[in-house]
């Protein structure tokens, strides 16, 4: 008993944090059911008498069950779907948590520590919540690829992508294809890509390599190599390739990987990040750029358009490093503009 009150004792802070953050951050439906339920599992471990406040304790851990079991059975997606490459598989411990949930928690922490700063990320918390609003009226509940990066499971023979198909359903061979960044793949990002993406009827793919984002490693390189080899195999046979962050500078060095692999690169989106050491593009290049962005600064990507000449198009706009979430609507305006602009060239 003496062993359970002091499981009790270590769980009972945490559970408190965490209900004060669900009233301040807006959890979703099954983020409220596990921080009631661990509540309620909490306080039933530390009433005293033990023994006969048990009840307490089952109920919770049961609400904790049932929540997750419904999870495993419903988040699946509207269009959205989160696959386990180079198969077509899913990974059930994807459906566990709610991404809305742990990405809000995640970045609330990074604030307070100051692993985040304050210059980048003063409108990104509430832009956030914003975008899984739209998110989830979009889709409902899905699976999110972000669980099983920070369990250590993806790797270069076995990786999570997240799918998104154009709302309009007619046959395409262009993919939209996005590198994600630092902490690892987020759905949510992919699915504000794949709304300009939709401008072109453009499958977008978004493939985890991992939470440090480092496309330039040889894991990172395979993995890109076996997501276009999953895409000629589905009939695509043109790529836009993006990145985001981490993901643009991996996108600006990996982008002669698309050609080898036999597909047709029809041009980069590189949006807060680009490579230094990159070579300059062969194909069209739009950047997309907060002015105020002090993790990857605009200098940077200024001085890559200016090396790739003509074929460079610089859009910035008054923000930090997080452009996409806190102006996402000017940011998928122009990425939208831009790839119909490639499209219309094309078939001219």
């Amino acid at each position: 008993m003496k062993a359970t009150f002091f499981l009790g004792l270590f769980v009972a802070p945490i559970t408190a944090i965490l209900l004060v953050e669900a009233f301040e951050l807006g959890p979703s439906l099954s983020g409220w059911g596990y921080v009631v339920g661990a509540t309620l599992a909490s306080a039933g471990l530390l009433t005293k008498p033990w023994r006969q406040r048990r009840g307490l304790t089952r109920v919770g851990l049961g609400l904790m069950a049932l929540v997750a079991v419904a999870r495993l059975v419903f988040a699946r997606g509207n269009g959205l779907d989160t696959l386990h490459l180079p198969g077509d598989g899913h990974r059930l411990v994807n459906r566990l948590v709610s991404e809305r949930d742990g990405t809000l928690v995640a970045m609330k922490l990074l604030l307070f520590t100051g692993q985040l700063p304050r210059s980048d990320a003063r409108e990104a918390l509430p832009a956030l919540q914003g975008a899984f609003d739209r998110l989830d009226a979009a889709e409902g509940a899905f699976a999110t690829p972000a669980i099983a990066t920070w369990l250590g499971l993806q790797s270069r023979e076995s990786f999570d992508t997240v799918a998104i198909p154009p709302e309009r359903s007619t046959a395409s061979d262009v993919a939209f294809v996005s590198l994600h960044g630092f902490t690892g793949n987020f759905a949510v990002y992919c699915w504000q890509l794949s709304r300009a993406a939709g401008a072109i009827s453009a499958l977008t793919v978004c493939p985890s390599v991992g939470p440090k984002g480092d496309w330039w490693s040889p894991q990172g390189e395979q993995t890109l190599d076996r997501t276009l080899q999953w895409l000629a195999r589905r009939g695509i046979r043109r790529v836009y390739l993006s990145g985001l962050s981490n993901g643009g500078v991996g996108a600006s060095v990996l982008a002669e990987r698309v050609s080898r692999s036999g597909l047709e690169l029809r041009g980069l989106v590189l949006i807060s990040g680009t490579s230094p050491h990159a070579p300059p593009p062969r194909v069209p290049v739009l950047l997309v750029q907060g002015r105020n962005d002090s993790m990857m600064p605009a200098r940077l990507m200024r001085d890559y358009a200016r090396q790739a000449g003509p074929r460079a198009t610089y859009f910035e706009v008054d923000s930090g490093h997080f452009a996409l979430l806190d102006r996402y609507q000017e940011c998928e305006r122009a990425i939208a503009s831009w790839l119909r602009a490639q499209e219309r060239i094309r078939k001219s």
